[in-house]
């Protein structure tokens, strides 16, 4: 654990591990408490783009790969910096590495074992079992023998998703699939064990987008939770499996249901830092079913510092092992969205001839945006430009 700071330390830097939407919005937070950046992927992502953008003199291609990571720390020359993991690779190779690394680069994350366990969807469903928590009915499925054991009753009502996602959506570019057929999924499972891919075979769970509650907070050092945030999504795309594309803060008191699970989750994970849990309403038996916990910064961490929990601060402060301070009421009702897939989603219902789910107007008029600010508008600038530049060639290539 590193030494506490005196009022005479230098605040030290912080070093992103991120490349897209969610270390975007840890830097944008950061670098608005005077913390000097700098992002350690080689990348050409949206967040070089930033105007807060700096990278040390040399980068580093993600990697879940501690000693790599190890290896490339001790060659920078920053007497003492702060590790900020904003995917799950880098939390994987962040966690694993040796105390005395730690000592020099700080980090506000758990052990390695639960980084594994967590990023790991198998284990994950392994760990709410033993736990008994509320959750839908799940199986892995690593290979043609594993599939032919499932009915065609949990074909049906169930889609495939992968154990790890990283490796998936790099091969297939997706979060899962919805199966159309037992024959339709041999071949899945068959090109995914190829690409080194397992896949869990989950109940689907009915229900509209509102369904889904996302909790997000910090633990610090003490395992004292901080802070605690509850909001219900909006919209997501694509409209079945994807992330959440906007949402709404809501009061705890709405799902208190949910919060005795949060809080047994945690203590059993012994868990430090930024956590997002999921759930979703089964109105079959009207529980809260757990879906996963996601052990770092996400997309719309920037969106939950402007309703009252400053999670990237309170990680920052945390690894310094400096007081951090119980988050106040937060905001209700404040709407949050990431503008292109959010976008994407209202289009694609329009284009349907359908109502979009959710509020439309009033998100886009005063909600929190996740990719443009005006005080550093050319991350988005960026991401549009690319997703024209792809659909003009797509054009092109079918005309």
């Amino acid at each position: 654990m590193a030494k506490p700071m005196t009022p005479t330390t230098p605040t030290p830097p912080a070093l992103i591990f991120g490349a897209h939407i969610a270390a975007l919005g840890a830097l944008r937070i950061l670098v608005e408490h005077g913390v000097r950046c700098y992002v350690v992927d080689d990348t050409p992502n949206i967040i070089t783009r930033s105007r807060w953008y700096r990278r040390p003199k040399t980068t580093l291609v993600e990697s879940p790969d501690s000693a790599t990571l190890d290896a490339y720390l001790q060659e920078l020359p920053f007497e003492h910096a702060v590790l900020v993991a904003c995917s799950d690779q880098w939390a994987l190779a962040v966690s694993g590495l040796p105390e005395a690394t730690r000592e020099r680069f700080p980090t506000s994350l758990c052990s390695h074992e639960v980084i594994e366990q967590l990023v790991d969807k198998d284990r994950f469903r392994a760990l709410a079992e033993r736990l008994d928590l509320p959750r839908p009915r799940s199986r892995v499925i690593r290979d043609l023998d594993d599939l032919a054991q499932a009915s065609d009753e949990e074909l049906d009502g169930g889609f495939l998703k992968p154990t790890e996602s990283h490796r998936h959506n790099r091969t297939f570019g997706t979060k899962g699939f919805f199966i159309e057929s037992r024959e339709a999924a041999q071949r899945l499972v068959e090109t995914a064990r190829a690409a080194g891919i397992t896949f869990m075979l989950q109940e689907w769970i009915p229900g509209d987008m509102s369904s889904t509650i996302l909790f997000d907070g910090f633990v610090d050092r003490e395992g004292t939770t901080k802070a605690i945030v509850a909001r219900r999504r909006v919209r997501m795309n694509p409209p079945r499996l994807a992330n959440t594309a906007s949402d709404v803060t809501i009061p705890l008191s709405e799902v208190e249901s949910c919060l005795p699970i949060v809080r047994r989750l945690l203590a059993e994970l012994d868990f430090r830092g930024v956590f997002n849990i999921e759930f979703k309403y089964d109105a079959r038996d009207r529980t809260f079913k757990i879906i996963e916990l996601n052990p770092r910064p996400f997309w719309l961490t920037s969106h939950i510092a402007r309703a009252g929990a400053d999670l990237p601060w309170m990680s920052y402060r945390d690894a310094l092992g400096l007081t951090v301070p119980e988050m106040g009421p937060y905001r209700i009702g404040r709407f949050g969205m990431y503008e292109i897939p959010d976008g994407a989603a209202i289009l694609r219902a329009w284009s349907r001839g359908s109502r979009p789910e959710g509020p439309v107007l009033r998100p886009w008029l005063t909600g929190d945006r996740a990719l443009f600010w005006w005080r550093d508008p050319l991350p988005a600038v960026a991401d549009v430009t690319h997703i024209l530049g792809r659909r003009v060639n797509r054009w092109l290539g079918r005309s």
